[in-house]
């Protein structure tokens, strides 16, 4: 089972499982966390568990919430995650989501390819490399409309809505403030809804989040993005 350590000044005070799909965060006694803090909100963020997943997501709490020194609005939780609330963290543990990562693979040639979900092929003579190895990145670009407009998701996640904090802008009085975000992950990226239904991949609508291929056609109200990868 996934748990939290609640920290102060690097010291451990309590481990908390979580054994529930919500969990709440805040300096009130009825939060199944209590931060007693006066820079902590009385409501100031909770835990979810979602398709599978832990995510962390602020309450509109006065002084944030953060990740890697990152201010968030929702956020999926990674094995030894440190969420910063004031001058307390709670560090996130998943031994079993730690283990799959940390799933040894054969030992093969630095030169090698190596196929996702299929047996690692070595080539008995790689050819000589051109040059050094660039890294790629996601990309969403705006189509459809006058200006065709490209946003590198670079970030760990990358939020469309209405409001100030999104990377991505939506427009029209009846926008979401978030509608959805794209969360970058080791294996790509998810495209995750948080308030917006009617947000579409391909023209088809999905239940809570979708691992994006090159190509994907991504539809938030009447905003229209391709998704593809590209040399950093």
């Amino acid at each position: 089972m996934a748990k939290v350590l609640l920290k102060f000044n690097a010291a451990v005070i309590k481990e908390i499982p979580l054994d529930k799909d919500i969990l709440t965060i805040g300096r009130k006694s009825d939060n199944d966390i209590v931060i007693d803090n006066p820079a902590v909100s009385g409501h100031h963020a909770r835990i979810i568990f979602q398709a599978g997943a832990h995510f962390i997501e602020d309450l509109n709490s006065t002084n944030g919430t953060f990740i890697r020194e990152r201010k968030i609005i929702k956020a999926n939780l990674t094995h030894q995650d440190e969420v910063g609330i004031a001058k307390h963290s709670l560090v996130y543990i998943n031994e079993e989501q730690a283990a799959k990562t940390a799933a040894p693979l054969p030992a093969v040639s630095s030169d090698a390819t190596v196929f996702i979900g299929a047996t690692p092929k070595v080539a008995s003579a790689p050819a000589p490399s051109s040059g050094p190895k660039k890294d790629k990145i996601g990309t969403l670009k705006v189509v459809g409309g006058a200006d065709a407009v490209t946003h590198d998701l670079t970030g760990l996640t990358t939020y469309i809505g209405k409001a100030e904090s999104a990377q991505i802008q939506l427009k029209g009085f009846f926008a979401p403030d978030l509608a959805c975000c794209v969360a970058r992950q080791p294996e790509g990226y998810y495209i995750k809804i948080i308030k917006e239904k009617s947000v579409k991949v391909n023209g088809q609508t999905f239940e809570e989040q979708l691992l994006l291929k090159d190509g994907d056609l991504v539809e938030v109200k009447d905003l229209k993005l391709v998704f593809y990868m590209k040399e950093s």
